[in-house]
């Protein structure tokens, strides 16, 4: 298929990974999103949607990759761990996370992967794999990322990926304080795919603000101010059913606007 980006979307939950058959459509992996961006293996954030038989159907097997990860909430890092390429002494990888608490990027991966949690380290990798800070931003090749810090508790790294005049912007786990944020909306404008948070509906918020996300209606009235050609909406409540998502996706009246499905993919 044809286009700058080809996007695929592996983990759309929020919080904790969920099954059943009430999840079927929508999914219940949580955050993980594949992009091929003229030509480069980009993976955003490392939810048990990382899955490493679909890396290799995706991505035909590339063996270099660049993992973007938004913070290390651990429904965000889950699939790092056991990712199979890490473990390829032919793959090379590098992994961006911010410094935060004081710990930077592979501090923030070892805790996880400590006893009595996990039973080996980031030295029992067989790829070569590099740490980075992504500071105000950086290039993949030809694809230029921009970053904007979230609001969201302990920080989060909002991204944009930008190539041959398309653009992502990916947004999950950001609460905004008003229908209309100023630096978001500069950040995000003109976008040709938004994938932005909005877990929970205005009678979740009288109890959840403070939480880090978004309600349904603020990011919807985000979307239509920024511009963005297409957006869908991620980071799924855990305990919001198919039916549920249906009703509220029905709900919506901005065009190009949707719930992500587990699965789905984009050509840009």
């Amino acid at each position: 298929m044809d286009g700058i980006f080809r996007i695929k979307l592996m983990g759309l939950r929020g919080t904790m990974p969920v099954h059943g058959e009430d999840c079927r459509l929508f999914g219940g992996a949580t955050s993980c999103v594949f992009v091929q961006a003229a030509g480069e293996t980009v993976i955003l954030d490392a939810g048990t949607g990382l899955s490493g038989n679909a890396y290799r159907e995706f991505f035909g097997g590339s063996k270099r990759f660049s993992l973007l990860l938004t913070h290390s909430h651990v429904d965000h890092i889950m699939g790092f761990p056991a990712f199979p390429p890490l473990f390829d002494p032919a793959c090379e990888g590098e992994v961006y996370l911010e410094t935060r608490a004081g710990l930077d990027a592979r501090a923030q991966l070892e805790a996880l992967m400590s006893p009595p949690l996990w039973p080996v380290g980031t030295g029992a990798f067989k790829a070569r794999v590099g740490f980075h800070d992504p500071g105000e931003g950086f290039s993949i090749g030809p694809v230029r990322v921009d970053t904007l810090e979230s609001r969201h508790p302990g920080g989060s790294t909002i991204y944009r990926l930008g190539a041959g005049g398309k653009s992502l912007v990916y947004a999950t786990d950001y609460e905004p304080e008003s229908d209309a944020p100023e630096d978001f909306i500069r950040f995000a404008e003109g976008c040709s795919l938004l994938l932005l948070d909005a877990q929970y509906t205005d009678e979740d918020y009288r109890r959840t603000k403070g939480f880090g996300h978004s309600t349904i209606a603020r990011s919807a009235a985000i979307a239509r101010r920024c511009g963005a050609k297409q957006t869908i909406f991620v980071h799924h409540d855990p305990g919001r059913t198919d039916a549920q998502l249906l009703e509220l996706e029905a709900g919506l009246d901005v065009p190009g606007l949707h719930f992500g499905r587990e699965g789905e993919e984009v050509i840009l």
